[in-house]
Protein backbone atom coordinates (compact mmCIF):
# COMPACT_ATOMS: atom_id res chain seq x y z
CA UNK A 1 0.00 0.00 0.00
CA UNK A 2 1.79 3.56 -0.88
CA UNK A 3 1.50 5.81 2.19
CA UNK A 4 3.07 9.37 2.47
CA UNK A 5 4.83 10.42 5.41
CA UNK A 6 5.36 14.48 6.35
CA UNK A 7 8.01 15.75 8.48
CA UNK A 8 7.51 19.19 9.31
CA UNK A 9 10.17 21.13 11.83
CA UNK A 10 9.21 24.37 13.93
CA UNK A 11 11.64 26.10 16.10
CA UNK A 12 12.23 29.15 18.41
CA UNK A 13 15.03 30.57 20.44
CA UNK A 14 14.30 27.67 23.50
CA UNK A 15 13.75 24.50 21.80
CA UNK A 16 12.69 22.72 18.31
CA UNK A 17 9.97 20.62 17.65
CA UNK A 18 9.28 17.80 14.80
CA UNK A 19 5.68 16.66 14.05
CA UNK A 20 5.22 14.23 11.92
CA UNK A 21 1.90 12.67 9.85
CA UNK A 22 1.32 9.26 8.28
CA UNK A 23 -1.47 9.39 5.67
CA UNK A 24 -2.85 7.02 2.98
CA UNK A 25 -5.65 7.47 0.31
CA UNK A 26 -8.16 6.67 2.95
CA UNK A 27 -6.22 8.94 5.44
CA UNK A 28 -4.44 10.33 8.82
CA UNK A 29 -3.13 6.94 9.60
CA UNK A 30 -0.76 8.17 12.88
CA UNK A 31 0.95 11.20 13.48
CA UNK A 32 3.17 12.76 16.59
CA UNK A 33 5.54 15.14 17.56
CA UNK A 34 9.45 15.30 18.67
CA UNK A 35 10.59 18.00 21.10
CA UNK A 36 14.29 18.63 21.46
CA UNK A 37 16.08 19.14 24.66
CA UNK A 38 19.95 18.84 26.36
CA UNK A 39 22.94 20.68 24.01
CA UNK A 40 21.98 19.05 20.90
CA UNK A 41 18.82 20.65 20.99
CA UNK A 42 19.96 23.20 18.10
CA UNK A 43 21.56 20.48 16.20
CA UNK A 44 19.26 20.46 13.12
CA UNK A 45 21.55 17.24 11.47
CA UNK A 46 21.18 15.06 14.44
CA UNK A 47 17.82 15.80 15.69
CA UNK A 48 16.47 15.72 12.34
CA UNK A 49 17.76 12.11 11.93
CA UNK A 50 16.88 10.85 15.04
CA UNK A 51 13.23 12.66 14.14
CA UNK A 52 12.95 11.16 10.67
CA UNK A 53 14.39 7.55 12.19
CA UNK A 54 11.69 7.18 14.44
CA UNK A 55 8.85 8.76 12.49
CA UNK A 56 10.14 5.55 10.39
CA UNK A 57 10.23 3.44 12.60
CA UNK A 58 6.53 4.30 13.76
CA UNK A 59 5.26 3.89 10.18
CA UNK A 60 7.26 0.39 9.62
CA UNK A 61 4.94 -1.08 12.19
CA UNK A 62 1.93 -0.49 9.63
CA UNK A 63 1.14 -4.13 8.15
CA UNK A 64 1.94 -4.92 4.63
CA UNK A 65 4.17 -4.27 1.82
CA UNK A 66 4.47 -0.91 2.32
CA UNK A 67 5.38 2.28 -0.52
CA UNK A 68 6.26 5.27 1.26
CA UNK A 69 7.26 8.90 0.37
CA UNK A 70 8.76 10.93 2.66
CA UNK A 71 8.06 14.81 2.48
CA UNK A 72 10.22 16.85 4.28
CA UNK A 73 10.03 20.55 5.32
CA UNK A 74 12.31 22.50 3.63
CA UNK A 75 14.65 22.77 6.22
CA UNK A 76 14.84 19.46 6.42
CA UNK A 77 15.50 19.25 3.58
CA UNK A 78 18.38 21.53 3.88
CA UNK A 79 19.77 20.02 6.88
CA UNK A 80 18.90 16.01 5.84
CA UNK A 81 17.57 15.44 2.68
CA UNK A 82 20.59 16.20 0.24
CA UNK A 83 22.59 13.89 3.05
CA UNK A 84 20.50 11.02 2.24
CA UNK A 85 20.01 11.31 -1.57
CA UNK A 86 23.99 11.59 -1.20
CA UNK A 87 24.39 15.08 -2.49
CA UNK A 88 26.41 16.32 0.59
CA UNK A 89 28.62 15.04 2.16
CA UNK A 90 27.47 13.48 5.88
CA UNK A 91 27.99 14.76 8.95
CA UNK A 92 27.02 11.98 11.45
CA UNK A 93 28.03 9.16 8.61
CA UNK A 94 26.87 6.78 11.54
CA UNK A 95 23.50 8.04 11.60
CA UNK A 96 23.15 9.08 8.20
CA UNK A 97 23.58 5.09 7.16
CA UNK A 98 21.06 4.62 10.27
CA UNK A 99 18.59 6.34 8.69
CA UNK A 100 19.28 4.85 5.05
CA UNK A 101 19.22 1.57 6.35
CA UNK A 102 15.73 1.86 8.08
CA UNK A 103 14.29 3.40 4.38
CA UNK A 104 15.26 0.04 3.20
CA UNK A 105 12.80 -1.40 5.14
CA UNK A 106 10.52 -0.39 2.95
CA UNK A 107 9.56 -2.10 -0.64
CA UNK A 108 10.11 1.70 -2.07
CA UNK A 109 11.30 4.57 -0.30
CA UNK A 110 11.01 7.62 -1.85
CA UNK A 111 12.51 11.18 -0.65
CA UNK A 112 10.54 14.49 -1.69
CA UNK A 113 9.84 18.19 -0.73
CA UNK A 114 6.91 19.89 1.08
CA UNK A 115 5.39 22.48 -1.44
CA UNK A 116 6.07 26.11 -1.00
CA UNK A 117 3.59 27.87 0.73
CA UNK A 118 1.13 28.75 -1.56
CA UNK A 119 0.73 25.36 -3.23
CA UNK A 120 0.76 23.27 0.25
CA UNK A 121 -0.89 20.45 0.37
CA UNK A 122 -3.79 19.88 3.44
CA UNK A 123 -1.49 17.49 5.28
CA UNK A 124 1.46 19.59 4.67
CA UNK A 125 -0.10 22.65 6.68
CA UNK A 126 -1.40 20.38 9.02
CA UNK A 127 2.23 19.02 9.74
CA UNK A 128 3.34 22.09 9.91
CA UNK A 129 0.79 23.76 12.37
CA UNK A 130 1.08 20.62 14.20
CA UNK A 131 4.75 21.45 14.88
CA UNK A 132 3.94 25.15 15.72
CA UNK A 133 0.94 24.05 18.01
CA UNK A 134 3.44 22.00 19.86
CA UNK A 135 5.99 24.59 19.88
CA UNK A 136 3.84 27.02 21.53
CA UNK A 137 2.32 24.70 23.97
CA UNK A 138 5.91 24.21 25.47
CA UNK A 139 5.53 27.85 25.98
CA UNK A 140 3.22 27.19 28.54
CA UNK A 141 3.83 26.48 32.60
CA UNK A 142 1.59 23.19 31.24
CA UNK A 143 3.57 22.73 28.37
CA UNK A 144 6.44 23.01 30.41
CA UNK A 145 5.93 21.00 33.26
CA UNK A 146 4.99 18.15 30.92
CA UNK A 147 8.37 18.32 28.78
CA UNK A 148 10.08 18.34 32.57
CA UNK A 149 8.28 15.01 33.19
CA UNK A 150 8.92 13.72 29.93
CA UNK A 151 12.77 14.53 30.26
CA UNK A 152 12.93 13.04 33.42
CA UNK A 153 10.73 9.85 32.73
CA UNK A 154 12.80 9.46 29.64
CA UNK A 155 9.71 9.62 27.40
CA UNK A 156 10.73 8.62 23.43
CA UNK A 157 8.94 12.11 22.36
CA UNK A 158 12.13 13.93 23.51
CA UNK A 159 14.93 13.96 21.50
CA UNK A 160 18.09 14.35 23.42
Amino acid sequence: MKYTLYLALATDDKRSVYAYTLANYEGEITSGTFITAGKRGFDDVYCGHVALQRALRKSAKEAGVIQLTVMLDHSLIDSIGFELANVNPSIYPSLCRTTQRIMRRFDKCELAAMGDEEDMQPYEVSVCDEALDALDDCRTVKGRWALLKDTILGSKNIIR
